[in-house]
């Protein structure tokens, strides 16, 4: 319980109070010898005679409650010197103070003892003991040891508070002020413990530093020994006048805003003010390197010949003619514009069709870096934004890493996959791009790591995706698709002559001489081991044969011809054989035709009515869209043959059974409808559907054929199966003109509105 000090004071008018120092914010420990020094002018000839040999006072601060406490001090004896006054003394113990008042403008206090609570138990101070005592017994040993720890007597459990108000002033790194104000002895050991332990590394990494010293000197002059020590002493430590020179010549030389530069001169003062080998020291380095290491202000030369980016464009890539007429006049438009283009190009298709490679057309015909970041499979909204600068480890987004890495701040930017996108509780890493692809924001684009805006405006980003379906609306509307479809056997034939062969022959270091490919081996390939809308299946088949080539040109030394008939010796059994199955005519089995990510595909149809007990069954790893078309197909070929037949299938005793080929594959879409309708009619009514044909269409409840899209990639599907006869929906014969005129030769297209045509066409009925 607190106990109320007897007061040495016999003034009538001030019996129960004390004088104290107002506003004294140095802490004094209890325990232990002081001088305080204070200037005249502040205490008078009336403070200054209370303050003799003998008397008490008492210091004075003010905890965050208000609530004032000091420490009550004994007066042994006083020194003047000018206009300096010192008090030197034996502070007694610490207090709480109340009722201050002020009389003859002096102040008086009621002072009340305030002492530390005891919460350790015996095993605690042990503990702590044997914790402290090893620490100060590590400093007090070794060459470098300091004196002072050589005199701290040894912790005594007994009064441990005395111990720690007699001794630790005299230990570095701890804060008097803390020791003072915390009033548990447990949380007093430890604040002593840890400092003592940071006391104990600095005094390893000492030692160290003396060794290397040691080490590296084969002179004993002083000098030399000089040189050496404050050589090691600078590797060691963060904040050397040189290292801080450097920094701040780099910052002076950087081509950025004031604001760019006056924050990394307050990280530089922060990052001198810290402990040397820290990890805030370690995170400060890396920020201020990364910041300086952005190419703020310098852009590369542009080339704007728009006749030297059609050579190019040309040289790169065969074909998709359109493709590359929209990339000139997106380049005549940048032209006109001074770079400051606001278009994002976002390039849809298949794999394989050269959306990455143009990209990278694109930068070489316009003289700029290129950087390519590829998102898929991102789901961390920070691996876009960067990581926010809190923890060692944290980085830039892959924005800014892409512009760090390309050296220059208008580089063709490829944020490839884009499509591929993920979204989880880390955030929506389209959401992020919103602001990185919106020309009206990004010219002060912030990264949380860096946490400075820096300027996008002047990058070219270029996108890849091989659908748009799973991006979000937002994102799609800051970007201008442009579309590559499907290749066609010829165009493929002629990019295999003009690029793959070539570059393969160079990766395998083999020329033109050693290996010849004939164009009807590549034909083959083509035909019988790739049904890919793009060629990058191809490119892989043509790197086989050139390096089982190798082999024997390594062996026999002999110069290879790979044709037709070699084909199957160098890549085995063709894969898809060439066969009239297709084309002939079977009761219940339609050529459908469907698009995928990864170009048109044919899509079998097969239906059959067999005795059962009225079952519907439906097979072949369908959607919800599959199966909805399944039950309105049947419904149109039932409604068809009673109205047109004269005749009501009977199903009570039958089982209808409808299946789609490839059941591992998963199929989904509403395009299906007529295929699925007319299988089953012609296994209600046993005519045999026209297998030179292939349909597409979206089937209505009434027998309406509603259009699709993806036109040209089924139709490069049905030819590259052989059948050349297409039936569309109507409302696509618009969409025949954007087909290539290679690919409108071969086909022969049937447009229809309804469904009762389709069945007159394939069923004859």
């Amino acid at each position: 319980m607190n106990e109320e000090i007897i007061p040495l004071s016999e003034r009538p008018s001030l019996k129960d109070l004390y004088p104290v120092l107002v506003g004294f914010t140095k802490a004094i420990l209890p325990d232990t010898d002081v001088a305080i020094n204070m200037e005249k002018p502040i205490f008078d000839a009336k403070y200054a005679s209370l303050l003799i040999p003998g008397a008490n006072f008492v210091t004075t601060d003010r905890l965050p409650d208000g609530t004032l406490i000091g420490t009550m001090v004994m007066i042994n004896h006083i020194k003047e010197q000018e206009n300096v006054m010192t008090v030197i003394g034996r502070s007694l113990m610490r207090v709480k103070l109340e009722n201050v008042v002020l009389s003859d403008d002096i102040h008086y206090a009621k002072v009340i003892a305030y002492p530390y609570e005891n919460d350790c138990d015996e095993a605690s101070l042990s503990a702590y003991a044997s914790i402290i005592g090893s620490s100060i017994s590590r400093l007090a040993s070794g060459e470098s040891a300091e004196k002072i720890y050589k005199e701290i007597p040894p912790f005594y459990l007994q009064d441990p508070d005395r111990w720690i108000n007699s001794f630790s002033p005299a230990f570095k790194n701890v804060d008097t002020n803390l020791i003072f104000y915390t009033d548990k002895l447990s949380a007093r050991l430890e604040h002593i413990a840890v400092a003592l332990g940071v006391q104990v590394d600095q005094h390893k990494v000492k030692e160290e530093i003396e060794k290397t010293i040691q080490d590296n000197i084969e002179k004993s002059q002083r000098e030399y020994y000089l040189r050496e020590e404050l050589k090691v002493i600078n590797e060691e430590l963060y904040g050397s006048d040189d290292e801080r020179e450097r920094y701040e010549n780099a910052i002076n030389e950087l081509i950025a805003s004031d604001e760019v530069k006056e924050k990394l001169r307050r990280e530089l003062n922060k990052m001198m003010s810290l402990q040397a080998g820290s990890p805030e020291s370690f995170v400060s380095k890396n920020y201020i390197d990364t910041v300086l290491a952005l190419p703020w202000g310098k852009y590369s030369d542009e080339n704007r010949d728009i006749q030297r980016a059609r050579e190019i464009l040309d040289a790169d890539h065969y074909g998709i003619k359109e493709v590359k007429d929209r990339i000139i006049e997106y380049l005549a438009v940048h032209n006109l514009s001074e770079g400051n283009i606001t278009n994002i190009l976002c390039l849809v298709g298949p794999p394989g069709v050269g959306k990455t490679s143009i990209a990278a057309s694109i930068a070489r015909a316009l003289g700029r870096e290129y950087v390519r970041a590829s998102l898929g499979g991102v789901h961390d909204e920070a691996e876009i934004r960067g990581h926010r600068r809190t923890y060692i480890g944290s980085m830039p987004g892959r924005i800014i890493a892409g512009i760090k890495k390309a050296g220059t701040s208008n580089p063709v930017f490829l944020l490839d996959e884009i499509d591929k996108l993920g979204a989880d509780y880390k955030g929506d890493p389209s959401n992020a791009l919103l602001e990185v692809l919106d020309p009206a924001q990004n010219s002060t684009y912030q990264d949380h790591y860096i946490d400075l805006p820096f300027d996008l405006s002047k990058v070219m980003f270029i996108t890849t995706a091989n659908s748009l379906q799973p991006m979000s609306r937002p994102l799609l509307d800051r970007m201008e698709i442009i579309e590559l479809g499907s290749y066609l056997s010829e165009e493929k034939h002629l990019i295999a002559v003009r690029f793959l062969i070539p570059k393969q022959l160079a990766n395998y270091h083999l020329s033109a001489e050693q290996v010849t490919i004939t164009d009807a081996a590549i034909d083959k390939v083509i035909r019988n081991y790739t049904r890919e809308a793009g060629v990058r299946r191809l490119e892989q088949l043509i790197g086989k044969i050139l390096r089982k080539a190798a082999v024997v040109v390594v062996e026999k030394g002999d110069n290879i011809v790979v044709d037709e008939k070699d084909v199957e010796t160098y890549l085995g059994v063709a894969k898809f054989l060439e066969t009239d199955t297709l084309t002939k005519d079977r009761v219940g089995v339609v050529h459908g035709l469907a698009w995928t990510e990864n170009g048109g595909e044919m899509l079998d149809v097969e239906s059959v009515i067999m005795n059962g007990k009225d079952k519907k069954i439906v097979t072949g790893n369908l959607g919800n869209v599959m199966k909805e078309s399944v039950e309105i197909a049947l419904s149109n070929a039932r409604a068809f043959a009673a109205e047109n037949l004269h005749t009501e299938v009977d199903l009570s005793e039958k089982d209808l059974y409808v299946h789609f080929p490839d059941g591992a594959v998963p199929k989904d879409g509403p395009s299906a409808g007529c295929a699925i309708s007319t299988a089953i009619l012609s296994a209600m009514t046993e005519k045999p559907v026209k297998g030179n044909y292939a349909i597409t269409g979206e089937l209505s409840l009434v027998g309406r054929v509603i259009p699709i899209g993806g036109v040209k990639e089924k139709c490069v599907a049905a030819l590259r199966n052989g059948i050349k006869k297409v039936i569309l929906p109507l409302e696509n014969k618009k969409d025949i003109a954007d087909i290539p005129d290679m690919l409108r030769e071969q086909i022969e297209f049937i447009f229809v509105e309804k469904i009762q045509e389709v069945y007159k066409l394939l069923l004859g009925l």
